[in-house]
């Protein structure tokens, strides 16, 4: 399994006398970090998107309307038309998922798992067979 952070954000020295939490991440700024962790993955991984079977998309909570990440993420690597592409609450649900994919009849062979929101830095992780 091979881990990635997204690129480090560009953000102004952190005082120590201060309580304040860093602002969290716009939607958009966190899907971009989200995809050049993928990105980098795949790279480090030398993995084609188009090699992969699924994509799964950590959420933090579930979302209504969903916003379907995962298939924003899946777009924009250039990953197949017919990728499975899920938004999931909660790592441990996403690698329950991912390993629950793969039946005998249709094996996943390729998952890439991204958790980005509720994370100081996105990360992606590619399991495969």
């Amino acid at each position: 399994m091979t881990v990635h952070d997204a690129y480090p954000a560009q953000t102004s020295p952190i005082s120590l006398t201060s309580d304040v939490a860093d602002p969290p991440l716009l939607p958009s700024e966190t899907l971009h970090r989200a995809i050049y962790a993928a990105r980098r993955t795949l790279r480090d991984a030398v993995v084609d998107p188009a090699d992969l079977d699924a994509i799964i998309y950590v959420v933090q909570r579930r979302q209504v309307p969903p916003r379907w990440q995962s298939a924003r993420v899946a777009h924009a690597l250039g990953a197949r038309e017919d990728v499975a592409a899920f938004d999931v609450p909660g790592a441990r649900a996403a690698r329950s998922m991912a390993t629950a994919l793969n039946t005998p009849d249709e094996p996943v062979r390729r998952v890439l798992i991204i958790e980005a929101e509720g994370t100081g830095q996105p990360s992606a992780s590619l399991t495969s067979d």
